[in-house]
């Protein structure tokens, strides 16, 4: 039974806030290792399926490593966490099979199963838990993982350099291990759900500081998950196949391919079987028309995701809050959703999933398009109109935008961005990239303007203070508007640290009332999670917080 001994947590669904970029480079359909007729077969007659990816996964097959929802995804497979989600993002079982916390909260206990292999036949045992998370707070770690364990015990002593261990991450026995954190954290078990485990057996071989160099095992990843990597060409597939001895049973469908998908013929491949999922990013109604009208099911929940327009506010422009709003007042998007998503979307004003229980209710400012209220704005900021265009001390308001290519509404809002921000005195061009080269841009002090990118929020916003937290920005791969808030450092600090829901509500509503008001985004809009599949496909669920929940357990007829 899975259980926890304190009850005032039960039922608390928190989980870590997983940066995502909705989008990459994009590319054409590739040819894959087996017959992709409309039989889901191979050529050997393996069950097959295949799931459509916008973008190539960068190969960081490694749940410490990876920053792309395309390699997290793969990595969700192939690798296990502790505790698992279910499709309406519950907690259940995992490498453990029970935790309990003790009775002032400080300290989780897991008992792990003792079933468990890894795809390499080694046993796994409490010391992959260890290491797993000791490695994140190691001082030559690459990765952006150390802040979901920075609140152990020992933890910020051991990745300064002043200990040669984490004293809060004891290993009891084979198969039980304790975290002790410092202080209540509220979203504890979120970061347990998120971080699939590694095999120590393998990975401390090598020197933390070269795990992202290791092309050899990370294309070959080990793991305890359902399904084992076992090819990868980078622009054109991943192919998986079924783990036989997962702990969770067998996977029903022999293969999982990610294949590289062109967006513009993706949905007639679906339509004639040559894929078998898709992540809807068109809207249109003869779209969806024409895929019901195949017999393809379609679903539509309400998503985690949104994008925004980022502002550097190391540059001039944008230091001031005036500005800021003058922007976000500037931008039509309720135009943008009402044009490029229809009813299928929303327009967003705080960085809080729409799909979890924290997103304020009350209290914020709505933006609603109108550049009257902009131009004033910016004349207020010192901006002032000269033919057309805007000029502060000689300087004139002309500013880069960079779009990350692969994420086709995302790409299409943009030359509307353009003219309505042309329409009060702003001069942007349009830049695009790749997601690589975009995210390169956003790191240390910023080397761009503005851009549009992405993120995908959890349940529970508990981890904000990686993204947003003062006493982090310069460390934060994520916090690309290099926004510094004291207040805000507050807000995210008293709500971690409060256990009762309805306490870290009504915090998150006054985080998100301040974000509001400062504007280091223009927080534009959350597109609905729409998911098309091939009839076949029995038992596929998902949700805005599980891509693969129980994927042992779907089927695909011939």
């Amino acid at each position: 039974m899975f259980r926890r001994k304190n009850k005032i947590l039960a039922g608390m669904l928190s989980m870590l806030l997983s940066i995502l970029l909705l989008n990459g480079c994009g590319s054409t359909s590739a040819e894959i290792p087996t017959n992709s007729s409309a039989d889901n077969q191979s050529s050997s007659g393996e069950s097959v399926l295949r799931y459509a990816v916008e973008s190539s996964p960068k190969g960081l097959f490694s749940p410490l490593l990876s920053n792309t929802t395309y390699d997290n995804n793969v990595n969700s497979l192939v690798y296990s966490p502790l505790i698992l989600l279910d499709e309406n993002n519950d907690f259940k079982p995992g490498l453990a099979d029970k935790y309990e916390f003790s009775g002032d909260n400080l300290t989780v206990t897991f008992n792990l199963r003792k079933d468990v292999k890894w795809h390499d036949g080694e046993d796994f045992t409490a010391d992959d838990v260890a290491f797993t998370f000791t490695s994140m707070a190691d001082q030559k770690y690459t990765g952006s993982r150390f802040n979901e364990i920075s609140k152990i015990v020992g933890a910020q002593d051991y990745h300064d350099g002043k200990a040669d261990s984490i004293s809060g991450i004891k290993v009891i026995d084979k198969y039980t291990i304790s975290f002790t954190y410092s202080k209540v954290y509220a979203p504890a078990l979120s970061n347990f759900s998120q971080r699939g485990i590694i095999p120590k057996h393998i990975w401390s071989k090598v020197n933390v500081a070269d795990w992202d160099k290791q092309s050899d095992l990370l294309n070959k990843p080990v793991g305890t998950g359902p399904y084992k990597l076992i090819d990868f060409k980078p622009d054109q597939y991943v192919e998986l196949a079924k783990n036989d001895s997962y702990f969770g049973g067998a996977p029903q469908i022999d293969k999982f391919i990610f294949k590289v998908a062109n967006t513009e013929t993706e949905l007639s491949e679906l339509a004639k079987g040559d894929l078998d999922i898709v992540e809807l990013s068109s809207t249109k109604e003869e779209d969806l028309k024409m895929l019901k009208d195949a017999g393809i099911k379609i679903e539509e929940k309400p998503s985690a995701n949104y994008q925004f327009m980022t502002m550097n506010s190391n540059r001039d422009f944008f230091k001031d809050k005036r500005v800021r709003q003058a922007i976000t007042y500037a931008i039509n998007r309720k135009g943008i959703v009402d044009s490029l998503l229809g009813e299928h979307g929303q327009v967003i004003n705080a960085p809080i999933s729409l799909a979890g229980w924290a997103y304020p209710k009350s209290g914020l400012n709505t933006y609603d398009y109108n550049a009257d209220k902009a131009k004033e704005l910016l004349k207020e900021a010192g901006w002032i109109e000269n033919n057309g265009v805007l000029e502060k001390d000689g300087k004139k308001f002309e500013v880069d935008l960079m779009v990350p290519t692969g994420n086709k509404v995302r790409e299409q809002s943009a030359p509307i961005i353009q003219q309505n921000l042309k329409d009060v005195g702003i001069i942007v061009n349009i830049s695009t990239m790749d997601v690589a080269s975009a995210m390169a841009k956003t790191k240390g002090q910023g080397d761009y303007d503005m851009g549009l990118l992405g993120f995908t929020l959890e349940v529970d916003p508990g981890d904000a203070d990686r993204y947003w937290s003062s006493s982090i920005a310069n460390n934060s791969q994520f916090n690309f508007s290099n926004f510094i808030n004291a207040k805000s450092d507050e807000f995210i600090e008293k709500a971690a640290t409060t256990i009762d829901r309805n306490e870290r509500k009504e915090v998150y509503a006054k985080w998100g009332q301040l974000l509001n008001d400062e504007a280091p985004y223009v927080f534009l809009y959350s597109q609905n999670a729409i998911r098309a599949h091939n009839p076949k496909l029995q038992g596929y669920k998902y949700s805005a917080y599980s891509v693969f929940p129980d994927i042992q357990n779907w089927t695909i007829s011939k």
